[in-house]
């Protein structure tokens, strides 16, 4: 195999000899062969390419427009490295250079990612946190279709005025389409488990393929979902599952724990799949290891889970879900921790360590129904765009940002983009900031209270519809009349107006005046002592 630094060099080459960016649609791979897609095929130097001493030769299928480079059984990992050098995303087609947001102009992307460079939590943990973003990306949008599925069906079999007064209970029409979309509903938690296995196998640069294969085999239904398992007074959650007896009939080891809906175990399993790929890609002969590969890492991650993973990761999933949900329902916790956490979750996103929440926000979902935690995402997403909009009515007269911190706020509260918020005004003026974590912090308490719980989804001002009518049974909490969609809803309205009144007051204080000062002075070179007499010196000269 090829040193990392000569694989760089190659598909340096390989790019630069098909055409670059402008030549080249996009890429595949198969078993052997990069497959390209090119505007102009007599662009691509055909003799450079099989003289590079990486490709063993060109094959041009006009049939299917594919310009092939056969590169051998290595072709994954070259395919990953020019991806990474090239610029593209691992589809093969997206630029990653070409991904910035429309509404943002060259300066706030910059500064933007100045700002982070600055607050982000560096070393390992940063690491972590990243691999966490890539390993939850992917699935945030099937999360938004799941979490309006949900409020769907939700609305359809909620007892709006005591027992048998839902929709199902009274309407054939309704009660069939119901269990249509309980299909759905019940599906879904699955999907997240192999989703996961998919992308931890990807966020590694490892094959998907072996990380939906570990997933599916750890979720067959030979294995016990924790669910499904109710100990006897005084018995362990371990002492009430069904086991395999390797080591004789008095010996129940190891158990047979289905990873449904275990989230963060999963992970684990799959990362000890991936890096059992990286060692077998070491074997140069390739007969042997397309033998040895796959069953080291089917059988090995399968055996990995089964007897360490799995045991360990039950027991560290119940409990922390236990703990979340207990934080989330004592009478007395819940106005302290939840509250907190959401007044803080905008510093949070600045230094990257929101990601960690997403893993805890699925685990509960998973076991418990819902959150509280997606509640006050949502709530202090919508309320930094809230305390841009509020930065810019107190700062009016500065013409030139009115335009960038109107279309900044629109995007926190209606897309759930908080960076150009965040980073061009609300934590450059500080104020903004702590009045959303002000108004977050009164909002989630509104909603901690009347028990609101929410699914992981949009967190925007349609995060609104991700609410729970009704706390899942299994929390044990009631939500308050009305539901929680209307107390959801006060919530949100509740931190955004707070949010708003505490963003304008401290921005009068002289503190924060001046300090806004000197900065809009040195952004747009304007003065807002100056602008604020303007008025006063018009009328002066008509009198």
């Amino acid at each position: 195999m090829a040193k990392k630094s000569q694989i760089y060099k190659n598909v340096e080459k390989l790019f630069l000899s098909l055409g670059g960016h402008e030549n080249i649609q996009y890429f595949t791979h198969c078993m052997t062969r990069m497959r390209f897609h090119l505007h102009d095929w007599d662009k691509a130097n055909e003799n450079e390419i099989k003289d590079g001493g990486y490709a063993v030769g060109v094959n041009k299928n006009k049939s299917n427009g594919e310009f092939q480079v056969i590169i051998g059984p290595e072709v994954e990992s070259f395919y990953n490295a020019f991806c990474e050098v090239n610029g593209y995303d691992e589809d093969g087609k997206t630029l990653i250079a070409k991904n910035d947001k429309p509404n943002l102009t060259e300066e706030q992307n910059k500064e933007i990612v100045d700002m982070k460079n600055r607050f982000r939590v560096k070393g390992s943990f940063n690491k972590v946190l990243s691999f966490i973003s890539k390993v939850f990306a992917p699935i945030v949008i099937p999360l938004v279709g799941y979490g309006l599925i949900l409020t769907i069906a939700s609305l359809i079999t909620v007892e709006w005025s005591g027992s048998d007064s839902s929709l199902a209970a009274n309407s054939h029409f309704f009660k069939e389409f119901s269990g249509i979309l309980s299909i759905l509903v019940n599906s879904f938690s699955l999907f997240v488990t192999v989703a996961v296995g998919y992308t931890t196998a990807k966020a590694l640069r490892c094959n998907g393929i072996y990380g939906i294969i570990i997933a599916l085999v750890l979720t067959s239904p030979g294995l016990i979902n924790m669910g499904d398992v109710k100990p006897a007074d005084g018995q362990s959650i371990l002492g009430a599952y069904e086991g395999w007896t390797l080591f004789g009939d008095g010996v129940k080891y190891p158990w047979k724990i289905n990873f449904n809906g275990l989230i963060i175990p999963m992970i684990v399993v799959v990362s000890f799949g991936a890096f059992l790929e990286i060692q077998t890609n070491k074997i140069k002969q390739s007969t042997l290891k397309m033998i040895i590969q796959p069953i080291a890492i089917i059988g090995g991650g399968f055996l990995f889970g089964v007897f360490i993973v799995a045991p360990v990761g039950l027991l560290f999933t119940n409990y922390l879900s236990i703990g979340i949900n207990w934080l989330s329902t004592n009478s007395i916790a819940k106005y302290i921790a939840i509250p907190v956490v959401g007044g803080l979750y905008g510093p949070l996103v600045i230094t990257g360590l929101h990601h960690s929440l997403t893993p805890i926000i699925l685990q509960g979902q998973a076991i418990y129904g819902a959150t509280l935690i997606q509640g006050f995402c949502t709530i202090s997403n919508v309320s930094q765009g809230v305390a841009s909009i509020a930065f810019v009515v107190l700062h009016r007269r500065v013409s030139k940002m009115k335009d960038i911190g109107v279309s900044n706020g629109v995007s926190a509260i209606v897309g759930g983009i908080t960076e150009p918020s965040l980073y061009t005004i609300n934590l450059k003026h500080l104020f903004p900031l702590i009045g959303c974590s002000i108004g977050t912090f009164f909002g989630t308490m509104i909603m901690v209270a009347s028990n609101s719980y929410a699914l992981q989804g949009a967190s925007s001002i349609f995060g609104i519809l991700m609410f729970l009518q009704q706390a899942p049974e299994k929390t044990g909490a009631t939500t308050w009349i009305g539901g929680g969609y209307l107390w959801g809803t006060i919530s949100v309205l509740t931190s955004c107006i707070i949010t708003f009144v505490a963003t304008y007051s401290l921005g009068k204080t002289k503190y924060f005046w001046n300090r806004s000062r000197e900065i809009l002075l040195n952004d747009f070179h304007e003065d807002i002592n100056e602008l604020k007499l303007l008025p006063k010196t018009k009328k002066a000269k008509r009198a």
